[in-house]
């Protein structure tokens, strides 16, 4: 066998032979899971809103990955169920002389579970997954307040990339 053949055939051999996947081409979830519905999150803090940008990060996540298809509740074959446990906003830089602080970090807990819509059963569930992102105050309250929704925004993407991710790769 000449030298480049058997390079090709040992890496071919490696890649599928020892159960290395390329990403997006295999799934942890049974075969007959095609499509999923989502509700809205509950929201579990006292944080307004917070649940919609979550729920609209994980739908905008699984429909542009189209994995599986999205659907209503009654044609699904499975169910995303989430909800917002905690968000706290903490400072993490404060001045030295007014001890006022100038950066907070937004912290998000999610509860999750995927269950089969046919029998209830619980395919997939994660009690806590967290994500967190600074955001600066202003002098302008009105301005700290877009940088925190900012942020908001920012944690739940990160928070939907993780749910699909763990969901369709089988982490």
């Amino acid at each position: 066998m000449k030298k480049g053949y058997r390079l090709s055939f040992s890496l071919a051999f490696f890649l599928f032979g020892c159960g290395y996947h390329f990403v997006g081409s295999q799934s942890g979830l049974p075969p007959e899971v095609r499509s999923v519905a989502i509700p809205v999150f509950a929201n579990r803090t006292i944080q307004t809103g917070i649940e919609s940008e979550v729920t609209r990060a994980v739908v905008e996540k699984f429909i542009s990955s189209k994995r599986l298809s999205l659907r209503e509740k009654n044609s699904a074959d499975a169910l995303l169920i989430g909800s917002v446990k905690s968000f706290v906003t903490s400072p993490i830089t404060v001045t030295t002389g007014t001890q006022v602080a100038t950066e907070y970090r937004a912290t998000m807990t999610l509860e999750i579970a995927l269950k089969r819509l046919k029998d209830g059963k619980v395919l997939w569930k994660e009690g806590e997954i967290s994500e967190w992102r600074n955001y600066r105050v202003e002098s302008d309250l009105a301005r700290t307040e877009i940088n925190k929704k900012e942020a908001i925004r920012q944690v739940s993407l990160l928070l939907a990339e993780r749910v699909h991710n763990w969901i369709l790769e089988d982490f």
